[in-house]
């Protein structure tokens, strides 16, 4: 019994003693920004796996409510931690305590869609269209900047209210709705909707989306807390988007109040993670920069009244710069054995590092600097002529390290390779008459330089296989074969090309595109310094990419400064002093002209006067004069188009009336000669009064084209051009001409039918009389096209086309080549009339040689263009 006392005390003090010393959990609030989906991953996951939990921190995920304010709420320490939009920067002017710790989407998942049936495929076509949005506040601003730099009028769009309903977009009830790019997507290719989307990213406007933010004072008062949730956060985006269909099936089983289905949510991860990574290799990524650049893009919109400090937005701004390193004892044993590294450079790409005045500087330099007051080592410059020497120099353990250097299999035989500490982005230099290019692939077959010791040469010539490259021994010979037209262009790094084409004057060339490929830029280590290495891969982890960035440009504003010549200035300033005193004697004499002219001017004014009424009435003269030509010619043409309907009128009316009068003839015979039977006589009767009924028709249909027309209607232009044929039928047929009407599609238009029939009754009319009456095939082809949102009518014959002396004057009122008592010439001037003023369209005409049934044959081609539906 006093054994089993003795072991229930001992176990008893065990779990006291534990219970004492085991860390109690910080207990944090994380708000969302919206219900439950892909879009929150990352903090399910690390709640989930315990990664918030590794790092002392008890986190409750608090859910989305419609009507509370989150930012508010954070300021005011009410939640530790929440998610933020793409407006956060505009809170940070209400709430001045907010800070974010990190942007997770490196561009707004925002959008605007429109169906392909509804044919807004650019946004030009934007105009005068319903839009459904809250695009009128500042919640959607990536989208109204994408507008206005198209130069489109917010006025002249229509806004409706948000339903969020994608159903809205397919019934016709909106023509363009605001979207994530992760969602609605999704839905419309479930229903096999086709749509378009107008992503503001693609226009330049990539606004950071779904900040993790946190107020001021958490940071004063645990900045360690802060940063333990923020590494969390990102390691549980990692394994997130590294484990898509595992995160899907979480949500699905414990977070999902919207019920998604897991393609829904598979769906929403793939296109998250690419705004994640969106121009960024690094998760959660988040730029001054571009911070200060969203903020004036605010300003220039009118959204901000009061100035906003982008330090203190950013969380970057309240950490120390030298934070010390947590080396190991061993690495602490290895500096103060080995303090001095010897280090090779590049020497030649300006800003990176470079040689001048004998002098090492740079980008790099100023970054070892910073890694010698975190390391404590000591940087001994080792200088050489160029990579491949540098490279060399490594190879035979001649430096220690290369300071920038790409990591390639072959380099690793005798090399390791730290962490990227900076991603150098590549551009195409042309010649500066070139077009900008959105993707170099499409320069099939262009020759393009490259340096060939470059480590990304070789990758460049894979993925382009299409160009064809040269390799050449440095930038300085590339840049001057695209100046000599040797080349079309070269390719380099991007802030090396722009200092080499402002710093040498270079104005033949300019950048003309950015590559979708930029190089990581390590540190090499000889393969035997292990330790070394370990040092500084941690150094390099632990440096901050917004201080990279801020060393960064501190050297690219220096590079582009251009050395003042004073001697210029002074050469200026005195060339200027003596077109100052040339301008002020001008004056001076001006000034007495001006005085003189002011006398005559004043005479010339009462002159002008004078003219000026007199030349009024001979204008309205002239005027009056006009209309009645423009009236006569209009009377002309009428009569003459009269007189050919009338031609038309009696070769239909010709056989009908042969009918009648034979029918009648009969009855009167059979009546005399009393074989007359009833049957017989209401059979004739019947046709008698059908074949006048034909007649009555006739009548009709000419009377229809010579009624005018007040308001343009729409109409197939088949049928109106079949309309014609079947007037003309008849007249044409006597005089063996055969007419053939080919379509490939029924076209639309808007404009006065009838008008459009006299023009075509016109030009045929010409064919027909072009045509030699001994000629074995008269043929007339009409043809129908649509291209793009035109209506083109072609009319040829084989009558052997138009005297090239006369073609050109064909147009001209007045013109003809028949007898007097044939034409007046005004047919195809008031043709062209009807075609260009009332119709809005274009005709001409031309002498062309074409085959048809395999023979080949000359003729006229008329082609009439307007606007289809």
């Amino acid at each position: 019994m006093l054994k089993q006392n003795r072991l229930f005390i001992f176990l008893l003090m065990i779990f006291t003693f534990s219970a004492l010393n085991a860390k109690e959990l910080r207990k944090v609030t994380l708000q969302l920004s919206w219900f439950d989906q892909f879009q929150f991953a990352g903090y399910y996951i690390a709640k989930e796996k315990g990664f918030y939990k590794n790092l002392g921190l008890d986190v409750e995920i608090k859910p989305f409510k419609f009507g509370i304010n989150i930012p508010e709420l954070v300021n005011n320490s009410k939640i530790d931690f929440a998610i933020g939009r793409e407006t956060l920067i505009l809170e940070k002017a209400k709430n001045e305590n907010i800070v974010a710790l990190y942007a997770m989407f490196q561009a707004t998942p925002l959008v605007l869609l429109s169906t392909k049936e509804s044919d807004i495929n650019t946004i030009e076509k934007f105009k005068n269209k319903r839009v459904m949005t809250t695009i009128e506040d500042s919640g959607e601003v990536s989208l109204k900047a994408m507008l206005i730099s198209h130069k489109l009028d917010l006025n002249e769009l229509t806004f409706l209210k948000h339903s969020h309903n994608y159903n809205d977009l397919i019934n016709n009830k909106t023509d363009l709705i605001s979207a994530y790019i992760s969602k609605t997507p999704f839905w419309l290719q479930q229903r096999n909707i086709e749509y378009n989307i107008f992503d503001p990213k693609k226009y330049g406007f990539d606004l950071y989306s779904d900040f993790l933010y946190t107020n001021k004072k958490l940071i004063d008062q645990n900045i360690q807390l802060v940063k333990s949730f923020k590494e969390a956060s990102i390691k549980g985006w990692e394994y997130a988007y590294a484990n898509i269909e595992e995160a899907s099936d979480l949500i699905i089983k414990k977070y999902n109040n919207q019920n998604l289905s897991k393609d829904e949510l598979v769906f929403e991860a793939v296109e998250l993670r690419k705004l994640s990574f969106f121009n960024s290799k690094k998760l959660g990524q988040i730029k001054k920069e571009k911070v200060q650049r969203i903020h004036d893009l605010y300003n220039v919109l009118g959204l901000i009244d009061k100035k906003i400090d982008i330090d203190s937005f950013m969380i970057e701004s309240y950490l120390k710069d030298n934070q010390s390193l947590e080396l190991s004892n061993s690495h602490k044993n290895y500096i103060e054995k080995n303090p001095i590294v010897n280090m090779c450079i590049i020497p030649d790409i300006r800003p990176y590092s470079f040689i001048e005045n004998n002098n090492i500087s740079g980008f790099a330099i100023d970054y070892f600097n910073l890694l010698e007051e975190k390391t404590g080592l000591s940087f001994n410059l080792i200088k050489t002529e160029n990579l491949s020497q540098s490279l060399e120099y490594l190879k035979n353990k001649k430096c220690d390290i290369l300071s920038s250097a790409v990591k390639l299999k072959e380099r690793e035989s005798f090399a390791n390779f730290t962490k990227s500490f900076i991603d150098v982005p590549f551009v195409l230099v042309t010649n500066a008459k070139a077009s900008f290019i959105d993707d170099i692939s499409v320069l099939r077959n262009k020759k393009i330089s490259l340096v060939k010791n470059y480590a990304s040469t070789q990758f460049l010539q894979k993925i382009y296989k299409n160009i064809d490259f040269v390799l050449v021994d440095s930038m300085d010979e590339g840049l001057k074969k695209v100046e000599n037209d040797e080349l079309y262009g070269h390719i380099d790094l991007l802030y090396t090309s722009w200092y080499k084409i402002h710093a040498n004057n270079l104005n033949k060339l300019r950048v003309s595109a950015k590559l979708d490929y930029s190089v990581p830029i390590s540190i090499a280590v000889r393969k035997d310094y292990h330790e070394l290495y370990e040092i500084l891969d941690i150094a390099v982890s632990n440096i901050d990419s917004s201080i990279v960035d801020q060393i960064l440009q501190r050297w690219v504003s220096v590079e582009y400064k251009k050395e003042i010549d004073y001697s210029i200035i002074w050469q200026i300033l005195f060339v200027v002093f003596v077109i100052f005193l040339a301008i002020m004697y001008k004056q001076k004499v001006l000034k007495d002209v001006n005085e003189n002219l002011k006398i005559k001017v004043d005479e010339k004014n009462k002159e002008l006067i004078l003219i000026n009424e007199q030349l009024e009435k001979r204008v309205k003269i002239e005027v009056e004069e006009n209309l009645k030509k423009d009236r006569l010619l209009s009377q002309q043409s009428k009569m003459v188009s009269m007189g050919r309907m009338i031609e038309n009128i009696a070769h239909q009316w010709r056989q009908p009336l042969s009918l009648i009068t034979t029918l009648a003839s009969s009855i009167k015979i059979k009546q005399e000669i009393n074989t007359l039977d009833e049957v017989y006589l209401k059979e004739s009767i019947e046709n008698i009064v059908r074949t006048s009924n034909h007649l009555s028709e006739t009548i009709d249909d000419f009377r229809y084209f010579f009624e005018p027309e007040k308001q343009q209607k729409e109409f197939l232009l088949n049928d109106c051009c079949l309309k014609v044929v079947n007037l003309l039928n008849s007249t044409f047929q006597s005089k063996n001409i055969k007419i053939k009407i080919s379509a490939t599609q029924d076209i639309k238009i808007k404009s006065f039918e009838r008008e459009l029939i006299q023009v075509l009754i016109n030009i045929f009319n010409n064919s027909k009389d072009a045509f030699d009456e001994n000629m074995s095939l008269k043929i007339i082809l009409l043809e129908l096209i649509k291209e793009n949102d035109k209506a083109i009518i072609k009319v040829k014959d084989n009558a052997n086309g138009i005297d090239e002396d006369i073609i050109e004057n064909i147009y001209e009122p007045y013109f003809t080549t028949k007898h007097r008592s044939q034409g007046t010439g005004i047919g195809l001037y008031m043709c062209r009339e009807i075609i260009i003023k009332h119709m809005n369209g274009m005709i001409n005409t031309e002498n062309i040689e074409f085959s048809y049934n395999d023979e080949k044959y000359k003729g006229a081609l008329t082609t009439i263009t307007l606007d289809a539906i």
